[in-house]
């Protein structure tokens, strides 16, 4: 029988490929206390609290990371630079620089409800497949209580090239942003005088009449200023006929981002360009 669970497991394991998630030591003997700081970026955006429960006895076992407590939804970034992936609930970086982080407990519920549909809109940043590289302070996700957990917060570990460490120190030096990282392609092809940019990932597409349907990534106004949203925010775009004709948006992936670019005229939005996404 236990054989059988180990082939099993490591099937499992093995749809991981070279990034599986890191695992943290299940035991009730004391975890490494090393009071390491590691340059990071603050993973939450907001209010939030938290102690030093990182090897606190627990039913079992010792708590492998910290508890950060912040509302439902609120955004979660990436402490640093790395290799992203992710399964229900649950993210974790191979960082660039050999150290690792997870963290789970995110959202699975539609926003204003607790309907654990686990939606990965209302769980992940719409632009980020497995295997991706994201930047430090790049949008991941949102806080939720998934799992077993007893309120909202983000679970939080971190592990240096030989294993776990509390992350307490570097949370406590880490650098606080007040909004994610601009993550927008070609910066600089900013919208004309009196257009905007967005940047949608596609969720439903009517090809007669031109209906688009999509979750919104990021904002670039006609100065050049970007803004990266950080709250889930669906959009819709008529496109007209012509345009349609050029687009081939069934083969658009969901999870890489078109940019439309429009005009206001008065209460019409007219779409004056739109670039598809990178595959």
């Amino acid at each position: 029988m236990i054989s059988v669970l180990m082939i099993a497991a490591g099937q499992v394991w093995a749809a991981y490929g070279k990034f599986p998630p890191p695992v943290a030591p299940y035991s009730t003997k004391s975890l490494n206390t090393a009071r390491v700081k590691m340059p990071i970026i603050f993973p939450l955006i907001g209010g939030n609290n938290y102690s030093d429960d990182f090897n606190a006895h627990r039913s079992g076992h010792r708590h492998t990371g910290i508890d950060i407590k912040a509302p439902k939804m609120t955004a979660i970034v990436a402490p640093f630079k790395g290799t992203f992936g992710n399964k229900v609930h649950s993210f974790w970086i191979y960082g660039d620089y050999g150290w690792k982080c997870l963290g789970t407990h995110l959202n699975d519920d539609t926003p204003g409800t607790n309907d654990g549909k686990n939606n990965f809109d209302f769980m992940f940043a719409p632009n980020l497949n497995f295997g991706d590289h994201v930047e430090a302070g790049q949008l991941i996700g949102y806080v939720g209580n998934s799992g077993d957990a007893t309120g909202p917060h983000l679970h939080f570990e971190m592990y240096s090239p030989v294993g776990i460490r509390d992350p307490y120190p570097s949370l406590q030096h880490a650098m606080h942003i007040s909004s994610p990282s601009r993550i927008i392609r070609n910066l600089n092809e900013k919208p004309e005088h009196k257009e905007e940019r967005y940047e949608v990932c596609k969720r439903n597409w009517i090809h007669l009449g031109g209906s688009f349907y999509g979750i919104l990534l990021a904002k670039q106004y006609d100065t050049g200023r970007v803004i990266t949203v950080k709250h889930p925010s669906f959009v819709t775009f008529s496109f007209a006929q012509d345009l349609v004709e050029k687009l081939d948006i069934d083969s658009w992936p969901t999870n890489r981002p078109a940019s439309i670019y429009f005009r206001r005229e008065g209460e019409k939005v007219v779409v004056t360009k739109v670039v598809p996404p990178d595959n």
